[in-house]
């Protein structure tokens, strides 16, 4: 049987090549893996913004991807998500004839036609999976067409707990069924042995300056760094990533005078990530959301594997400082600043939460747990 899997962005946002977005680790990439180590022959369609043609590449422990160039941008002027060549996309389809059709990230403005047409023409399975974060009620009303085909699903994969208040809303919450995203090796991801630095640390892509609505971005932890400066003059800021934004980024750092105290590492490969995880005092994971629960976002979850306290945005500032499993901060700086001093100090506390939160990841967010919940899925889709 072949699963055909769709990531229809490109990667302005990123800044990745062609080779980067192939070679990189990427959960489109793992579930790739996870589907051929449930019987399937996986395909990957995705798009790229400096191609002319299709291009194709054959990973041997994932399948066959297949990378097509972006023919149009509707609606304008947004940097992420409305990329399109249907056209080419439709005709692919029908070649390759999929058993099932798996779309990453409902929130692109090609999943509704994209749905039906898998529905409709194809007469196949479809299964959506959120990858997003916090989406205002404004923004959920610019994707409504989006929210809408979620009812041609025959299931919906979610991490972000809040959303299936939509769900809900739609009447389609009995189609859900909540998935870590991406999930954690704890054999690679595990506590270290050494002692903890005066270091904060930041791992993903670093995004240009007017970065695409719910990107993760550095920049808000670099101003926050130097406020902190004024409780903790040797405090320092690890950045693992790169991406177009990364001379913005050395630039503010020195504009702001503390280039010495943060220090930009460029793109580190994934299997080295942990020593980075297993040295910090705190990772930022610098998104909006109601909770640090563990079930999404791969810096979370490899740190709290790491047994490393995490911090995030709040969506409200009414939110509480306590999340479950981490720290919501705000995103004023001085008030961020303060807080995170405080945090700081109480470092007991801190690591007891990032304990707890190790204890669940390890046990609810690893490879083979979501290797089993996808089979479930899979054998609910497929064969009922």
């Amino acid at each position: 049987m072949r699963a055909l899997t769709l990531l229809l962005h490109d990667e302005r946002f990123s800044g990745w090549t062609p080779k980067d977005k192939i070679e990189r680790q990427h959960f489109s990439v793992e579930c790739m893996r996870l589907y051929k180590e449930a019987g399937f022959d996986p395909l990957l369609y995705s798009y790229h913004q400096k191609i002319e043609s299709k291009q194709t590449c054959y990973l041997d422990e994932a399948g066959l991807v297949k990378i097509f160039p972006v023919r149009f941008r509707f609606p304008p002027f947004l940097h992420f998500g409305n990329d399109h060549n249907p056209s080419e996309i439709v005709r692919e389809m029908l070649v390759d004839q999929p058993d099932i059709v798996h779309f990453h990230n409902y929130y692109l403005f090609s999943f509704p036609y994209i749905a039906a047409y898998v529905k409709r023409k194809l007469r196949k399975p479809l299964i959506a999976q959120l990858h997003g974060y916090d989406n205002r009620l404004i923004r959920k009303w610019m994707y409504l067409p989006c929210l809408l085909a979620l009812r041609k699903a025959d299931k919906i994969l979610y991490s972000y707990a809040p959303e299936r208040e939509t769900f809900a809303k739609l009447g389609i919450e009995n189609r859900a069924f909540r998935l870590p995203v991406p999930g954690v090796d704890p054999e690679i991801f595990k506590p270290g042995k050494g002692k903890r630095e005066n270091r904060l640390l930041y791992v993903g892509r670093i995004p240009n300056g007017e970065k695409a609505y719910g990107e993760k971005s550095p920049f808000l932890l670099i101003r926050i760094l130097k406020r902190l400066q004024r409780f903790s003059a040797d405090i320092c800021l690890d950045i693992v990533g790169d991406g177009p934004g990364f001379t913005y980024g050395r630039n503010l750092a020195k504009r702001l005078g503390i280039s010495d105290n943060v220090i930009f590492h460029g793109y580190v490969p994934h299997n080295r990530l942990p020593e980075y995880y297993q040295s910090a005092t705190l990772t930022f994971a610098p998104i909006k959301v109601h909770d640090v629960d563990g079930w999404f976002d791969g810096a979370i979850q490899e740190s709290l594997a790491c047994r490393t306290p995490v911090a995030a945005f709040k969506v409200s500032p009414k939110a509480p400082l306590h999340g479950t499993f981490g720290f919501l901060l705000s995103t004023n700086v001085e008030e961020a600043a303060a807080d995170l001093h405080g945090l700081l100090r109480s470092s007991d506390e801190i690591d007891e939460v990032a304990a707890e939160g190790s204890r669940f990841v390890r046990e609810n967010c690893s490879r083979s747990r979501i290797r089993s919940d996808l089979g479930k899925v899979l054998e609910s889709v497929m064969f009922n």
